[in-house]
């Protein structure tokens, strides 16, 4: 008996309560032959009015698990996916890459084939269920989960639910893989373990030790030309990009930014993305929560600089290579350790305010001049045709609230875009696994159904995504999503990199480059006719802003959007 007097009968049915015990809201679900004993339990549960977790159909792995992410990062609370067995699970590998990368918590459940060939009910009852069977199911994603484990006959299922979650939960956060085999959930439960007892799920965060704060101090106070590298700091939390925004005011502390929104876009000491004359100017640069603060090949300090890195995991155990000089590694959340690091360069600036201010005059020319740069390429590219992804940025910024969450995965150069709080920007993932910003802006429209959403997405990314399954869920589970394809017609990425590696190569020359060219162009706007959506193609930059006006309008009133809009193959 539970703590509630009811009590699980099943497997399966222990399993919702322990999802829902945990604080587990939603399952994005793909179902096969091996949920019959979950969608008993569901029924069941329904029935006597007992709580479970509310699973959302979602018509492919990719989708669902990009929906848990944006969920995640818009709500803070992790998410559920279940998908069926191997096949499901090898869909969702992928996903299940970004989030590792990114250090995003889900739980992934998938069903097992089941283990006998007769004897149970629950055996195997389809030609299917042998061909599903492998010799270690968990091996095809282990190398990118914390944990994972298969649920055994006589375990108390909650046990092992609390555990998933704690390990997904604890820094550095990333996704656990759990299979549940046919015979165990349609099996009597065993009695509970301890249970929930109350507590936020993983360990305390990590703090950085006051002797790391010190010398940290210490090398930036002796800097000159101090620059932070922020990654995802301000995306992890919203502490952590207020509390760099007044550690980068106060001190004069110059801030670049490769992949997100780590202080407001008018920022005095917001230099923008990392480029070679930052790297030149500054004599100590901070890297913190970021994977890749710049790109070697591309851009690079000199080896007299001095370099901090500050992160949960500032060696980043979990890649193979990883090459950025480093004089002192902070072990400790950003959050953390922000607020440490102003309260101690205080006293050690305190002699050096003509130094500061100096410095700041000199962020405020760097600043100006990148501002006046954008300004002036916004008004060279406003007439041209095709449209050009800066000026499609623009658009968003004339049409977008302060709150507006915008999912941008190759879509529109981040730089022009225009943020002044944390939570509005989901990017793509480190592990370049395309295709998340359909499902992620879904999940994020979940988490927060009063924000306008805008997904921006190239079309090769698009296609990726899974369109005709995302914009199912976006009409059946009423999350109105404005999405934005810049339509290109080629994979641009694949181009530039033939180009840089070949810059005067035959492939340079050719007309049609293969293996980039994704012409005929399909007309993406009518896909999402097919559920009930409205669609256009934008051809006309003139046309743009009244075009996002529209679909806007279309969003408030509940109906999903897209825009195919036809841009040339350019970036910034």
């Amino acid at each position: 008996m539970d703590d509630t007097g009811t009590t699980a009968t099943t497997v399966a049915e222990a399993y919702l309560k322990a999802l829902a015990d945990r604080g587990i809201r939603y399952v994005f679900a793909n179902g096969g032959t091996d949920f019959a004993p979950i969608i008993e339990g569901l029924v069941k549960f329904g029935e006597m009015g007992r709580q479970a977790p509310e699973f959302i159909t979602v018509p492919h792995e990719n989708v669902a698990v990009a929906m848990a992410t944006g969920y995640w990062e818009m709500s803070g609370e992790m998410a559920a996916v279940m998908v069926h067995v191997t096949v499901g699970t090898a869909n969702a590998v992928m996903g299940i890459m970004n989030a590792a990368r990114e250090n995003m918590p889900v739980l992934l459940a998938a069903g097992r084939t089941p283990l006998t060939e007769s004897g149970d009910p629950a055996s195997r009852g389809f030609n299917i269920h042998w061909g599903q069977e492998s010799f270690d199911q968990g091996g095809m994603l282990r190398e990118y989960v914390k944990w994972d484990y298969e649920l055994r006959h006589g375990q108390p299922v909650d046990n092992i639910v609390g555990r998933a979650i704690d390990i997904a939960m604890s820094d550095p956060k990333g996704p656990v893989y759990l299979t549940l085999p046919r015979e165990v959930l349609a099996g009597e439960a065993s009695s509970t373990g301890p249970g929930a007892r109350g507590r936020a799920p993983g360990n305390l965060p990590t703090q950085p030790t006051p002797e790391a704060i010190e010398q940290a101090a210490d090398m930036i106070a002796d800097g000159d030309n101090v620059l932070i590298v922020a990654g995802t700091t301000g995306r992890d939390s919203a502490a952590a990009f207020h509390a760099l925004s007044e550690l980068a005011e106060e001190h004069a502390i110059a801030v670049v930014q490769p992949t997100a929104v780590n202080l407001p876009s008018s920022h005095p000491m917001n230099l923008g993305m990392p480029s070679q004359e930052t790297l030149d100017w500054a004599d100590v640069i901070v890297i913190m929560d970021a994977q890749v603060p710049w790109i070697p090949m591309i851009m690079t300090p000199g080896s007299d600089k001095k370099f901090i890195h500050i992160a949960i995991d500032p060696m980043y155990t979990r890649y193979p290579t990883r090459g950025w000089a480093i004089d002192l590694a902070v072990a400790g959340r950003s959050d953390a350790a922000l607020p440490l690091l102003r309260q101690a360069l205080g006293p050690k600036l305190k002699s050096k305010s003509k130094a500061v201010d100096a410095r700041r005059a000199k962020i405020k020319e760097m600043r100006d001049a990148i501002k006046a740069r954008q300004a002036a390429r916004i008004e060279e590219v406003s007439s041209m045709y095709p449209i050009h992804p800066v000026w499609s940025a623009h658009c968003i910024n004339q049409v977008k609230d302060a709150d507006t969450i915008i999912a941008n995965e190759i879509g529109v150069p981040l730089p022009y875009l225009e943020f002044e709080k944390p939570g509005c920007l989901i990017g793509g993932s480190g592990a370049g696994g395309l295709g998340r910003a359909l499902g992620a802006a879904l999940g994020a429209k979940l988490a927060l159904p009063d924000r306008q959403v805008i997904a921006a997405m190239g079309d090769g990314s698009y296609m990726f995504g899974v369109p005709i399954s995302a914009h199912f869920v976006s009409r059946a589970a009423n999350l109105p999503v404005l999405n934005m394809v810049s339509n290109n017609a080629q994979w641009l990425a694949v181009r530039g990199a033939t180009l840089a590696v070949y810059p005067d190569g035959h492939a340079s020359k050719a007309n049609a480059m293969p293996v980039t060219e994704l012409s005929p162009s399909p007309d993406f706007e009518k896909g999402i006719e097919t559920v009930g959506g409205v669609g256009e193609k934008i051809e006309d930059p003139e046309q743009l802003i009244p075009a996002l006006e529209r679909g806007l309008k279309h969003v408030s009133e509940g109906t999903p959007v897209l825009l195919n809009v036809i841009t040339q193959a350019a970036r910034g």
